[in-house]
């Protein structure tokens, strides 16, 4: 499978997990999750909205996942990555001040690119390591 495919199962995997917290559902049996959090900038300043993923290496692992604001990101232990490595994808989508039309409705949306180059996404070159300690568990990225 390309590096695509698995991002794109990645992210599937952490947003129907998302959605499946949100209604009634027996407590989570499975390995000790933890909170991870950090910063994101991108050419020296802080990526304004986005989406950071963490892919689990060894294909077992909790993926995790949430939004980037103000460069700043929280992913709360209930949401959070088991101890592991884990590839790191970031994504963040500017408004071109384009329209377009949306293929599903036939309305005009605003077209947006995606900015962070592909090494740190879709290719993504970078990983981490989740210790379930605090303080090691507090990340930095900065993208060029």
């Amino acid at each position: 499978m390309n590096q695509m495919g698995v991002v794109v199962r990645a992210l599937l995997v952490v947003l129907i997990a998302g959605c499946l917290g949100c209604g009634s559902q027996s407590d989570y049996t499975g390995e000790k999750r933890f909170p991870v959090s950090g910063t994101v900038t991108f050419g020296g300043e802080p990526i304004p909205n986005g989406m950071i993923s963490l892919i689990p290496e060894d294909g077992k692992s909790n993926p995790a996942g949430g939004p980037i604001e103000s460069g700043a990101f929280k992913i709360p232990a209930e949401k959070g990555p088991n101890k592991a490595s884990y590839r790191v994808a970031v994504y963040w989508h500017k408004p071109t001040g384009k329209k377009k039309i949306d293929p599903d409705t036939d309305e005009q949306i605003e077209e947006v690119e995606q900015v962070i180059p592909a090494k740190y996404n879709d290719a993504t070159e970078l990983s981490v390591v989740v210790t379930g300690d605090p303080e090691s568990d507090v990340m930095e990225f900065n993208l060029d």
